[in-house]
């Protein structure tokens, strides 16, 4: 099947798989079920409603009204995921990174195009430090925007494809706890988005504090269990800084946004706030298609001169061979310096499968187990990078940590293995309690 649809467009993909299924496309509902509950119809994510556009057409980017298709009805997409991962995985890419509609966060506008000058769909959905707030308060509703610093503020944000709305970056470590460079000795840095489905069902159910996922995790909370609803969606992405005068090559061949950073001294303590201009190096997209999730990584094409991480595995032929024919048809924009690496569905490698062959993920000649990494986010772990693995890892403790060596989660680090990361079927968590692959709400901060 991939290699059938690989020469189809993605939008007669999507298209053939609406015919073939049995299932119409369900009503929107704000109420969404797990996906695969026989009592209840799959929901869906929230959009706008799309006009009918033209007949897909061979060689063609698929419309915004074909790929929001997989946006509203769970088994169009699980269909997709399963006959063809590497079309899914660009449909992703190119829903998450369609301009934005002013003034509506996480709306894609039907009146633009991929490359369209503003801010992306995911950089106007809720950054995590919008969302796990000091004392582990309550996060304003969707709606609300960022709060920018007045110090950035009253900064004239540098010019940039996502226009003048500053972006706020998190972190400066990659989960190993070691830094990656660019090409001229600065270090890459990191944010990550929400959508609405995960930001209201953390909101909702209390998740952003660490106490309300104790709840949870102890059975008192308000839901049984962590389970995101189908529609979730999630982006990391990692950024370089670039000097607006001295990068004009660089900024040609980068998606560019306007951000700042607060630097910090040894201690630890806030200095100020760093603003300037980056260049978006990677992108990993999950999408909670399949129970399990689906995991999807991007990489800007010239990352192996222009950062100081090199890859250790190359990107499948099969995978080349799809983005190749993206790239030219995003030739007129920068989207065509990105590249999918590949897409992760399982945690063992099965070659005979159109999903889970070597294909589509990289095998561990070791364990059998499939290995997903993004060169700007796992640089000195790719042997011993998979994501479900790690993300199936995500869990909270029953209650607050007791005595010193008690953990409130679960580590991720396997013991006597070099590099110390689980791959393959992941470990027993108890006594902690899934969080259903989320590691974003370790972010969440105590009430105490």
């Amino acid at each position: 099947m991939i290699r059938l649809f690989a020469f189809l467009s993605l939008g007669t993909v999507i298209i053939a798989l609406m015919i073939s299924g049995c299932n119409k496309p369900d009503q929107k509902s704000s109420t969404v079920p797990p996906k695969g509950t026989a009592s209840n119809p799959p929901a869906t994510k929230p959009s706008e409603p799309q006009p009918s556009g033209p007949k897909p057409k061979a060689d063609a980017l698929p419309t915004l009204a074909e790929i929001s298709k997989l946006e509203e009805d769970s088994d169009t997409a699980a269909k997709l995921v399963g006959n063809a991962p590497l079309d899914f995985g660009w449909a992703m890419f190119l829903y998450t990174n369609w301009p934005a509609k002013p003034g509506e966060r996480g709306v894609p506008d039907p009146g633009k195009k991929p490359g369209d000058a503003g801010p992306v769909v995911w950089e106007t959905w809720k950054n995590v430090a919008e969302v796990f707030l000091d004392k582990g308060a309550e996060p304003p509703e969707w709606s609300v925007p960022p709060v920018v610093p007045p110090e950035v503020a009253s900064t004239t944000p540098p010019a940039s494809d996502s226009g003048p709305m500053w972006q706020r970056m998190t972190e400066s470590i990659q989960v190993d706890g070691f830094p990656t460079k660019d090409d001229s000795g600065q270090t890459i840095i990191y944010n990550v988005f929400q959508n609405k489905s995960v930001f209201d069902y953390i909101r909702t159910n209390g998740l952003y504090s660490v106490q309300g996922q104790i709840a949870v995790a102890a059975g008192s909370g308000p839901i049984p269990k962590i389970d995101f609803p189908w529609t979730a969606m999630e982006v990391k992405a990692s950024w370089r800084w670039l000097d607006p005068e001295k990068d004009q090559a660089k900024i040609a061949r980068y998606f560019t946004a306007p951000a700042y950073w607060a630097e910090l001294d040894d201690d630890g303590n806030f200095v100020k706030w760093q603003t300037g201009l980056m260049g978006l190096t990677g992108l990993h997209i999950i999408s909670k298609d399949l129970p399990t999730w689906v995991w999807i990584t991007f990489e800007q094409v010239d990352n192996g001169t222009w950062t100081k991480a090199k890859r250790l595995h190359p990107i499948p032929p099969e995978v080349q061979a799809v983005n190749s024919k993206m790239q030219k048809l995003l030739a007129a924009t920068k989207f065509a310096n990105y590249e999918l690496v590949g897409v992760q569905t399982s945690f063992m490698s099965n070659p005979g499968s159109p999903v889970d062959g070597t294909s589509i993920n990289t095998v561990d000649p070791g364990q059998g187990g499939s290995l997903l990494a993004n060169t700007q986010i796992e640089s000195a772990f790719q042997s011993r990078s998979s994501c479900i693995t790690c993300h199936s890892i995500a869990s909270v403790a029953k209650q607050l940590p007791q005595q010193p060596a008690d953990l409130l989660r679960k580590s991720f680090v396997e013991v006597g293995v070099t590099p110390p990361y689980y791959v393959g079927n992941g470990p027993d968590l108890a006594p902690f309690v899934s969080m259903d692959f989320v590691w974003s709400l370790r972010r969440a901060r105590s009430t105490e």
